[in-house]
């Protein structure tokens, strides 16, 4: 990935970029942060490229040709026109679903404001993105501007050595990250947890999202009304079912899995709730060639006799959110009929996302970004 910053102060960006992991992964050419100087496309020829501002008040504004230019002699370089992100308090606070969102770009402007601020006629006509890193006022966009290719290079393949280490982590399902420990294993006569000492993987993974959900409620209670529970819901063969888990890890670490293939599980009535997600994989979206329940050995096999409204007799929403994965058909019954039980559908997906691994996050991405509408 290729990040472009345009600022009046280029060695604040490239001293601190040399170091730590973005340094490493513009070695290895996972990325790269070129700076390009405002400066240099003055037009006068004492290179300023402030002025008063119209209407008067205090400070000065930066003119909009030589940032016009600079913006326009990076899309001349790559040959395109890249999304142009503004760094500026008057906007939407960054968050971990927008950093996704701008780690699928290959290349990214990052348009770092000075003094008073930006002529706001250069701005319409060339950001795409405005982002704050918080509610308060900076001197420049420049340290906004190191935090958003910080953060956004983490999700660049080939950054860090542990993918998981970006893919699970603080707010990446609107909840903080459970608590860390490492040895020694007693520390000032504190013990690490014992489940964490326990080998069980399951108990383990309870007790981190039990410890995420406490600390999210004691520190940011603020980010609960965004925060949901993915329910992932298959029947058919158990291709069905395993395409299911795939987009559901994508979307969460914490998702909950149930197969309709079993009669006790048709028969019990489930309310979910409006901060549930609803994912339902179809038969359709197993794909042609997929595992048969015979080939599986799995004791509980796909009764393709058994009517859609029978086999979710039980199942009702309350304006729960539901994404739905199959074909063309099935995607109708299911729709007309969940519509009916207060599910509301964001989303009706083909099975054609599961057959490249860029388009399966960037369907979860899509997801998670829907959901947030909805609490």
């Amino acid at each position: 990935m290729n990040f472009y910053v345009l600022t009046l102060f280029p060695e604040m960006i490239q001293n601190a970029v040399e170091t730590s992991i973005t340094g490493r992964a513009i070695k290895s050419g996972s990325i790269s942060v070129d700076t390009v100087n405002i400066r240099d496309f003055s037009t006068r020829k004492t290179m300023r490229v402030d002025d008063y501002p119209y209407g008067g008040g205090a400070g000065m504004v930066m003119e909009p040709e030589p940032v016009f230019r600079a913006v326009k002699s990076v899309e001349g370089k790559i040959g395109g026109r890249p999304r142009v992100v503004y760094m500026t308090p008057q906007a939407q606070v960054l968050d971990q679903t927008k950093v996704e969102s701008l780690a699928q770009e290959k290349n990214l402007i990052i348009l770092c404001g000075h003094y008073e601020g930006i002529d706001e006629r250069v701005l319409q006509e060339t950001v795409t993105d405005y982002i704050s890193i918080g509610d308060y006022v900076l001197t420049g966009g420049e340290l906004g501007a190191l935090v958003l290719i910080d953060a956004v290079s983490r999700f660049v393949p080939g950054v860090l050595s542990n993918e998981e280490s970006s893919q699970f982590e603080s707010l990446q399902d609107n909840l903080l990250e459970y608590p860390q420990y490492t040895r020694p294993e007693i520390w000032h006569e504190m013990s690490v947890p014992s489940v964490l000492l326990s080998g069980d993987h399951l108990r383990i993974e309870k007790w981190r999202h039990e410890e995420s959900l406490k600390r999210t409620k004691e520190r940011r209670p603020d980010l609960l009304k965004n925060s949901y529970r993915v329910v992932c819901v298959s029947y058919g063969e158990p291709g069905a079912a395993e395409k299911g888990r795939a987009l559901t890890e994508c979307i969460t670490r914490y998702g909950e899995y149930m197969d309709y293939n079993r009669r006790k599980l048709q028969k019990t009535t489930f309310r979910m709730k409006p901060w549930n997600l609803l994912l339902m994989v179809m038969p359709g979206a197993a794909g042609e060639g997929s595992t048969s329940c015979r080939e599986a050995e799995t004791v509980v096999c796909y009764d393709p006799a058994l009517s859609f409204a029978e086999r979710f007799r039980g199942l009702y929403g309350s304006e729960t959110p539901a994404v739905l994965v199959g074909s063309r058909e099935e995607l109708a019954e299911a729709s007309s009929f969940l519509e009916a039980r207060k599910f509301r559908i964001i989303a009706r997906i083909s099975p054609a996302v599961f057959d490249e691994d860029t388009l399966l996050r960037n369907t979860a991405l899509d997801i998670r970004e829907k959901t947030l509408h909805f609490h």
